[in-house]
């Protein structure tokens, strides 16, 4: 974000808005939410790919995903602003706000222990819960769907910034034989499950073959 602003009210205003996307982000009251894994179940008929999970209230996970932007992306932000920006209106927003980020990190935590008691497996999530934006992105995985090993490879590319070549590989190698597109990085067990479930297919279809 180098650079961008031109003033330190624009900069102020992109931290304070970032969840709505410069109004971008509702669209007839819906919010543009995409869920890579149950796109890629229903597109291609697979089972258990994606994580389904139950949100508080009952809500769906697109609103329940723009509630918490709304209420804590701009800490996510402002805490990577702090560590990189070299743009001191940038800067100065992130500032300003520095305080309140302890606090928005223990509701944040506080949210996925709620919601681990309405999905006890993510209990196997690994995050570090004393880093805002590794705790953020832990919550958007959810309500992203994406299954927890999933979210816990995210994290870890996140956290290290490498990406694993088995992943990579076995992504590639889908995508050419069965025409198959991600949206996301999945984790190698991930990858497996997709593999076990084409072969299944493959040898039903070959035994009806010979009928």
């Amino acid at each position: 974000m180098e650079g961008r602003f031109q003033n330190q009210a624009e900069a102020d205003s992109f931290l304070q808005n970032a969840y709505d996307r410069g109004g971008r982000y509702m669209v007839d009251g819906k919010p543009k939410y995409t869920a890579h894994a149950v796109r890629l179940e229903e597109q291609y008929g697979f089972k258990n790919i994606a994580g389904h999970y139950k949100f508080r209230d009952g809500k769906t996970p697109d609103m329940a995903e723009y509630g918490y932007r709304k209420a804590w992306l701009k800490y996510s932000i402002a805490t990577e602003l702090l560590k990189k920006s070299e743009d001191s209106y940038a800067v100065h927003a992130a500032e300003k706000i520095k305080t309140e980020i302890p606090k928005a990190l223990n509701e944040v935590n506080a949210e996925i222990a709620e919601l681990t008691k309405l999905n006890p497996e993510l209990g196997r999530l690994n995050y570090n819960k004393h880093d805002f934006v590794e705790s953020y992105r832990a919550l958007i995985g959810v309500t992203s769907q994406y299954n927890v090993d999933d979210i816990n490879t995210y994290l870890h590319t996140y956290r290290t910034g490498i990406k694993n070549v088995e992943v990579q590989n076995g992504m590639e190698r889908l995508k050419k034989t069965h025409g198959i597109r991600f949206g996301w990085q999945p984790a190698v067990s991930t990858l497996k499950e997709i593999d076990r479930q084409i072969m299944v297919r493959e040898k039903i279809k070959a035994q009806q073959a010979q009928r």
